[in-house]
């Protein structure tokens, strides 16, 4: 049985705090839907990016995001952060005023922030309390639609090449460590705006250079080169997305742990990226397999995907990108969890019932989420406060004995000639030993002790957006 950090070491980032993802999101307001209307099609791979990255923020459990937005106001030498108790804003300026966007600001980490560029050498001012802009809006959309509700902090650049751009991803990090916070860092940008000659900046033959060069950057996570990007490339680009992935990669301490590029594409002469810059928890770098570490951070980012869309309303299939692992038809359960360890829903097949284990988790992550019938069925305001557990099951396999049991490694089925049947996963902390599994599991079933039944053992692949590296419990059923 493996869980979702199996390359976790010492070096990774636990209940301590410290900067535990950062995504490159853009903030084109034709992404949202109620904005873009018809001519999101043209955009639906961004759509799906985007909500699938922001799946992925919340599986990495931040306590607090920071989000540098290049439309913020500026001041020559100083960043700016923006002040008040709660960040406001809305799609007014884009026909959608009933859009909003309502988040309370993390007034500890403002102040600790501040205090870390002071000592950085940074200088800083307060934003106004005022509306956001669309730089913040967009992506904060997209992420209150997965579920985030969480304190949040919006970041201002300085003047284009004034620099100092390692020195605040390093004063966010220093903060976030010094108040033992978990933090999510988001990169709001646009990539070249003069693809086309429809372009907003108008047509210009080097853009396409320009995003192809960073897109190949984001691929390799390397991050340092950002630096080495061609400012009059960048200029006549028209582009504002180095700036806050740089301040996100230095946040991360140019650390590229699942590092992936989700998306790309350009139909209105905008270019726009969807990137997981970093993750925390995926091990010292070389040490690990990294199909397998991306594949674990996946898996629980798909069912919260799905449970998302779910109560959107949208009712689409997982997008055809998944492939790899996840083509493979196998059985699942998934499992998801209150804050707390309390068990919030769980539902599986003990064979699968869908083409392939995508398909199987998107199904799977709806009937725990919603047809779990110990539990009313999960609405919005739950989900940012939600953890979800994908289990992978391994073949059944017919034991004689309570002897060849072990409730740590090995799940359990008892079934009975006419169809009665009970199952528990493997690692519940409150099941000690196989007599108790097997006590647990007829009770389940409603099978008495003097019935005949067949007796059947399983190992599962367990991953969880619970980070710690530690086994917990693998799912109640």
């Amino acid at each position: 049985m493996i869980t979702t950090d199996p390359c976790m070491t010492t070096n990774d980032i636990p209940e301590s705090g410290g900067v535990v993802c950062a995504m490159l999101m853009p903030h084109a307001p034709v992404l949202v839907p109620a904005v873009g209307a018809e001519r999101c099609a043209a955009v639906k791979s961004s759509c799906l990016a985007m909500q699938e990255v922001s799946a992925r923020l919340l599986g990495n459990r931040p306590e607090s995001v920071v989000l540098i937005s290049p439309h913020s106001p500026r001041q020559s030498r100083a960043f700016g952060i923006w002040e008040g108790e709660r960040l406001l804003g809305s799609f007014t300026d884009f026909d959608a005023p009933q859009l909003r966007i309502d988040l309370p600001s993390d007034t500890a980490l403002i102040e600790a922030i501040t205090s870390e560029a002071t000592s950085h050498g940074l200088l800083t001012w307060r934003i106004p309390d005022q509306a956001l802009d669309h730089g913040a809006l967009v992506p904060l959309w997209f992420l209150t639609e997965a579920g985030w509700r969480n304190p949040t902090v919006v970041v201002s650049l300085n003047d284009p090449q004034r620099g100092d751009l390692t020195g605040m991803g390093q004063t966010i990090a220093a903060a976030a460590k010094k108040l033992r916070r978990r933090v999510g860092v988001v990169a709001s940008g646009d990539l070249s705006h003069r693809l086309t000659i429809n372009a907003p900046c108008g047509f210009h033959p080097q853009a396409r250079q320009f995003d192809k060069r960073l897109l190949q950057l984001v691929r390799k996570g390397d991050y340092r080169n950002l630096a080495r990007l061609d400012p009059a490339q960048r200029e006549l680009a028209a582009e504002d997305a180095v700036d806050s992935a740089w301040i996100a990669a230095a946040a991360s301490e140019w650390q590229s742990n699942g590092h992936e590029l989700l998306s790309y594409e350009c139909p209105y002469g905008v270019g726009y990226g969807v990137a997981i810059l970093f993750t925390a928890g995926s091990g010292i770098p070389g040490k690990c397999n990294p199909r397998k570490q991306s594949t674990a951070h996946s898996m629980p980012a798909l069912a919260r995907q799905s449970v998302t869309a779910a109560l959107q309303g949208r009712l689409e299939s997982p997008k055809s990108a998944w492939g790899g692992y996840f083509r493979k038809a196998q059985p699942v359960f998934v499992t998801l969890r209150s804050l707390d360890g309390s068990l919030r829903g769980c539902a599986g097949t003990l064979s699968p019932v869908c083409g392939n284990l995508a398909e199987e988790i998107w199904r799977s992550a709806r009937l725990a989420a919603f047809q779990d019938t110990r539990f009313q069925p999960v609405d919005k305001t739950e989900l940012a406060n939600l953890r979800f557990e994908v289990s992978v099951l391994h073949p059944l396999e017919l034991v004689l004995s309570s002897a060849e049991l072990d409730p740590a490694r090995y799940g359990v089925v008892i079934s009975t000639e006419d169809g009665r049947r009970g199952l528990l996963l493997p690692g519940i902390p409150e099941i000690k030993d196989p007599e108790e599994q097997l006590n647990a599991v007829r009770h389940k079933g409603g099978i008495c002790w003097d019935e005949a039944v067949k007796l059947q053992r399983f190992e599962v692949d367990n991953f969880k957006e619970d980070d710690e590296g530690s086994e917990s419990a693998h799912g109640n059923l």
